[in-house]
């Protein structure tokens, strides 16, 4: 995951393929929603202009960064976690019945250690669920780079297709590279694919082989969230069976102040990483 200091990666150890609006999810997803008449300031690169229509539709950058904080609860196999991003610097605290995990603008640290998390790696996990919660608003950090790569066409359905990847030397994983697919009518996201580059020994066949349903879109204070994300396994350009990775999101609230922000700092006895 990218932060907009320059410090943060995408910090991703599996591939999702993030899809989502394929049938009836479960969840009532808001489609009408009221218009936001600002548009986000420009990034320099080709496809800005589908990057600003998909931020618009989403409920637009200014009401984004209206907002110091975000809150809410994932719903993992049953498992409810709470998770705290400061948006301005992307400090973050996690909380679940297993672990407590946070991140202070230097290091990572985790109680009682990293080793229930995805990856086994505090500084892969911290903020990895808050990046693909927060996009398309976290792909505005510097050294984005855009290329509108037109209408795609997954399962007879047709997307309008988003290439996003990063400058050299931007986070700690430069090389990440992520296709967003757009509903043509309402620029929503609706699916995500993206590489993997964090662990450096993952297979090249397997940099995209993955996929996640985005869904049950919610209205929250001015900004649409998902409720839902579900993997997919993802081959030659289509979707086939769900991988049973579900990721259900409730109780969001954006914060206009973080009230408590020693929650980010590092206990003494946690187990700590290092973020470069």
């Amino acid at each position: 995951m990218k932060n907009n200091i320059g410090k943060l990666s995408v910090f991703t150890a599996m591939v999702f393929l993030i899809a989502c609006g394929m049938g009836n999810s479960g969840s009532q997803e808001i489609e009408k929603h009221e218009a936001i008449t600002s548009m986000p300031p420009k990034v320099q690169g080709e496809g800005q202009d589908l990057l600003d229509k998909c931020i618009l539709a989403h409920g637009g950058m200014q009401r984004w960064n209206e907002f110091e904080g975000l809150a809410y609860t994932l719903i993992n196999n049953g498992t409810p976690v709470y998770q705290l991003t400061h948006l301005k610097d992307r400090r973050a605290f996690i909380e679940s019945e297993a672990y407590t995990v946070g991140y202070n603008g230097a290091v990572a640290w985790a109680l009682p250690d990293a080793s229930k998390l995805p990856g086994k790696s505090v500084a892969f996990y911290y903020n990895l669920d808050f990046y693909f919660v927060g996009i398309p608003f976290v792909l505005m950090d510097p050294g984005v780079k855009l290329e509108d790569l037109g209408v795609q066409r997954i399962d007879s359905t047709d997307y309008l297709c988003l290439k996003v990847a990063y400058g050299e030397s931007v986070g700690l994983t430069p090389d990440d590279v992520y296709f967003l697919y757009l509903d043509p009518s309402t620029y929503m996201l609706r699916i995500l694919v993206y590489s993997i580059t964090y662990f450096k020994d993952t297979p090249p066949d397997q940099a995209f082989s993955s996929a996640k349903v985005y869904s049950g879109y919610q209205y929250v204070q001015g900004i649409m969230m998902p409720g839902k994300m579900e993997n997919f396994v993802w081959q030659d350009g289509s979707l086939g069976t769900s991988k049973n990775h579900v990721r259900l999101f409730k109780d969001y609230q954006f914060l206009t102040e973080i009230e408590d922000k020693a929650r980010f700092e590092p206990p003494q006895d946690a187990k700590k990483e290092s973020i470069e």
